[in-house]
């Protein structure tokens, strides 16, 4: 998301430049094919808030930090201010405790001011960083899409916020990435999506989705879907993936919700997570073969949406070396 008053560049890279879009501001669009995996932007962040319910004075305090160029850069970035006022709730619940009323208003007058703060843009291009956020001059410029070819996390290992591609993307395409939660359904996305001050107009979003003929109506029915199945394993994942190996039909739902991402385009850490559990259940279940076969593709979309630099990969790939180690020793 890019300021009025200037026009980004993007830094010295062989994968994306910025260009203009009529009537939408500027977007990050592919200089050449991108194969999926690749990592197309490592970013250092530009101001750092560490912790999740901020303050004004706490975005203030980080900026003092900066130097006379940083503090610039800041202000090149989009900010959210200007949203009609009539648009937002008009009073704040009175059982809403007084840090946290204040932190509300202070986010609702930036957002319905008439000119730029501090505030106004850290609340619409910070993104989570370790226990708090930060803005991320670079990773902030990409373009919000419900369907994104490509997805942003933060690299505690190495200090940046990384962006993968999810999947190939064509010369001259544009680079996109989704702002909210790829299984929620296109009323709460909007609401989400409200908090930056624009109305989504991709395909997910701007077609109908009451006809079956749309890609609106089957990304709609996929969500629907997945939604369905995070509830029916919720509890049967995580620490309690042995209940959910002993139970029949447990597999079946999480090869659906593989799939369900996969056709929707999430190739995000948690289709890797799903793969995983999959793994660790054929594991359980002494079907060795297909627990590699899984574990396998969970490495792989780990790699691929976070890098094998990204903390929790060696994880991954220490599952799937377990698990090749048990097949070699049945072939021998």
């Amino acid at each position: 998301m890019a300021t009025v008053e200037s026009i980004p560049v993007a830094p010295p890279n062989e994968y994306y430049e910025i260009r203009a879009i009529p009537g939408k501001g500027y977007g990050c669009f592919a200089l050449k094919a991108i194969k999926r995996g690749t990592r197309i932007l490592a970013d250092d962040p530009l101001l750092v808030v560490p912790m999740a319910n901020y303050m004004q004075r706490d975005i203030q305090e980080a900026f003092e930090k900066l130097s006379p160029e940083q503090k610039a850069q800041y202000f090149t970035l989009h900010s959210g201010h200007g949203q009609d006022a009539r648009k937002w709730p008009s009073r704040i619940h009175e059982s809403v405790a007084e840090q946290e009323r204040q932190r509300i208003q202070e986010q609702h007058q930036a957002r319905i001011g008439k000119e730029p703060t501090l505030i106004s843009i850290f609340q619409i291009n910070c993104m989570e960083m370790d226990q708090g956020a930060a803005v991320f001059p670079h990773a902030a410029r990409f373009n919000h899409n419900c369907n994104p070819n490509a997805c942003f996390t933060w690299n505690s290992a190495i200090g940046k916020e990384t962006i993968h591609a999810m999947s190939d993307i064509s010369s001259g395409e544009e680079v996109t990435i989704s702002y909210c939660d790829m299984v929620h359904d296109k009323k709460l996305r909007s609401w989400e999506l409200k908090h930056y001050g624009f109305v989504c107009d991709c395909r997910a979003c701007g077609e109908d989705e009451d006809d079956e003929s749309t890609f609106a109506y089957q990304s709609a029915t996929r969500r629907f879907r997945l939604q369905e199945l995070e509830r029916e394993t919720r509890f049967l994942r995580g620490s309690r993936l042995e209940c959910g190996a002993r139970e029949e039909g447990f597999v079946k739902k999480l090869l659906e919700m593989a799939a369900l991402h996969q056709q929707e385009g999430d190739y995000t850490a948690r289709l890797a997570t799903v793969f995983l559990d999959m793994a660790l259940v054929c594991e359980f279940n002494k079907d060795i073969r297909m627990a590699a076969l899984t574990a396998a593709k969970a490495v792989q979309v780990k790699k691929d949406c976070q890098g094998a630099d990204f903390a929790e990969y060696a994880k991954y790939a220490a599952v799937l070396a377990r698990l090749n180690a048990k097949l070699a020793e049945r072939k021998a």
